[in-house]
């Protein structure tokens, strides 16, 4: 995806891209357990100073809990871009969240991708500074999701609907792709 793509439309098309399905209160719980679970595995990685697993565990307890206030909307998506993006457009313009959450956990994904793939060496304290981050980002966001109301859980659901519905209307009013 492009950051700036505003319109999600690659995520609707896709079959594990965003999807509203029922709010579910039980998803809620298992991602918030993922991501205090996530935090616990963090502090042992930082012990054994892992950097790599370090990255990773910090960038999966932030997305865990962000999946959380995802599943409390009832939005789904298994790809990481689109959940983001998502996060940006449905949450933070929604003024739910703060822009500081998409910001930190943008940052993560980058930096865990860097990391993963391209064999990126980003430092050990850019590396602690994500990390150091965590803890308080994941009690944030929880004590956000723990007080989300249902016109904010239909604020975002609507702006999913718009978004969906504008990004088809513009997909079928493009001209074909010619060659030559």
């Amino acid at each position: 995806m492009r950051k700036d793509d505003t319109s999600l439309s690659f995520c609707f098309k896709q079959s594990k891209g965003l999807k509203l399905i029922n709010p579910n209160e039980n998803l809620v719980e298992v991602y918030k357990k993922k991501s205090k679970s996530a935090l616990n595995m963090l502090n042992s990685a930082i012990e054994k100073d892992e950097l790599e697993w370090i990255l990773d565990i910090s960038y999966y307890a932030k997305y865990f809990i962000v999946y959380a206030v995802f599943m409390k909307a009832g939005i789904k998506s298994e790809i990481h871009d689109c959940t983001i993006s998502a996060l940006k457009l449905l949450f933070v313009d929604e003024k739910i969240l703060h822009q500081s959450t998409y910001d930190e956990l943008e940052k993560s994904k980058e930096l865990r991708v860097g990391a993963l793939y391209y064999d990126k060496d980003f430092g050990k304290e850019e590396i602690l500074k994500r990390a150091n981050k965590a803890a308080e980002f994941c009690l944030e966001v929880e004590q956000i999701l723990d007080k989300i109301s249902e016109k904010e859980i239909n604020q975002a659901r609507s702006k999913f609907n718009l978004l969906k519905y504008e990004g088809a209307k513009n997909s079928k009013n493009r001209l074909p792709k010619t060659t030559g």
